[in-house]
């Protein structure tokens, strides 16, 4: 690849972090770089933004690309992204038309199992609640419950799951655990019990989603699992929003099966401002932030600049689609 002068464009830079990283000044060195910070919400707006650019730096999931799109971008060729995963990208698409496609190493999940267990303490605790009513009244007497003592659903027992169970543990809690390869020997290394889905739900006081998302997952919990659960447990969902039933779990809000959620991911994101979660009270709801630490943000867009960068050299690095011809 010669040192010629790329076209570079960085989408969906909410948290305005890209330009901060080492790696950035070595790009404008070598590149014309434009940071893009808001989304491009169509196909349409997609091409008639990113024409004429020869690379493309993702964040993650927060775009996404089909061959419809490459075939109207004939100057792309490579999209740098943060993380592994390629569900947003037709990558054997991308491959055909010779896009390479480069990534960075998946997180360790530490970040997703923090914002759980905020998210717990907070939905135990009221936190939201009582901090908005601080600004409305002098002192409000709203009560929350302990956790310690109550059980705790754990869905899914790979690295986020089994941690969240283990600092779950701490709080002097019981510990439910599901997945289907789960043994009794492998809960139990962490203080866990490893039971069926169905008493999983029956029993927990917090039911917290952490199985991979596909298209076997989607769907797992539906009005039958939440017609299972006490009522007035809560839900935790910091997975993908399609693990849930969305309608299901409204209705569950609606009727009190569900005391209430606390969710960092849905169906449709943004999540739309007329959306019915964004009406109750006893639903906790974050923006996709599982992922989106300083730390963590920081660490992969410079990664993702330096496999930019790699790509100039003529030294393609971290592709996800190695058999593409450069």
């Amino acid at each position: 690849m010669s040192d010629q002068r790329y076209r570079v464009a960085i989408l969906d830079d909410f948290e305005k972090i890209a330009d901060s990283v080492p790696a950035y000044a070595k790009l404008t060195a070598r590149a014309d770089v434009t940071i893009l910070k808001e989304r491009l919400e169509s196909s349409e707006k997609i091409v008639q933004t990113l024409h004429g650019f020869d690379a493309l730096l993702l964040m993650r999931e927060r775009t996404c690309f089909s061959d419809k799109e490459y075939g109207r971008l004939p100057g792309l060729k490579l999209i740098s992204q943060t993380g592994r995963t390629a569900r947003h990208l037709d990558l054997p698409a991308a491959t055909r038309r010779g896009i390479a496609v480069a990534g960075t190493p998946s997180d360790s999940g530490t970040t997703t199992r923090e914002l759980t267990v905020g998210l717990i303490l907070a939905l135990m605790r009221k936190i939201p609640q009582v901090n908005q009513r601080m600004r409305e009244e002098r002192w409000p007497a709203l009560t929350g419950l302990m956790l310690a003592g109550k059980t705790i659903g754990v869905l899914g027992f790979g690295r986020i799951g089994r941690e969240v169970a283990r600092i779950m543990k701490a709080f002097d809690t019981r510990v439910l655990a599901y997945s289907r390869t789960l043994t009794p020997e492998k809960a139990a290394e962490i203080g866990a019990e490893s039971v069926s889905m169905e008493t999983l739900l029956r029993e927990s006081d917090v039911v917290t989603l952490h199985v991979h998302f596909n298209e076997q997952t989607r769907g797992i919990i539906g009005a039958k699992e939440l017609a299972l659960m006490k009522r007035g447990a809560y839900l935790v969902n910091t997975g993908r929003g399609p693990l849930v039933v969305e309608p299901a779990m409204i209705e569950a809000l609606e009727s009190g099966r569900l005391g209430a959620v606390g969710l960092d991911v849905y169906d449709i994101e943004p999540l739309p401002m007329d959306h019915a979660l964004r009406r109750f009270d006893n639903a906790i709801l974050m923006s996709h932030r599982g992922y989106a630490t300083v730390e963590i943000l920081s660490e992969r867009y410079q990664q993702a600049m330096e496999n930019i960068l790699s790509f100039i050299d003529g030294r393609p690095d971290n592709l996800l689609n190695p058999e593409v011809p450069h």
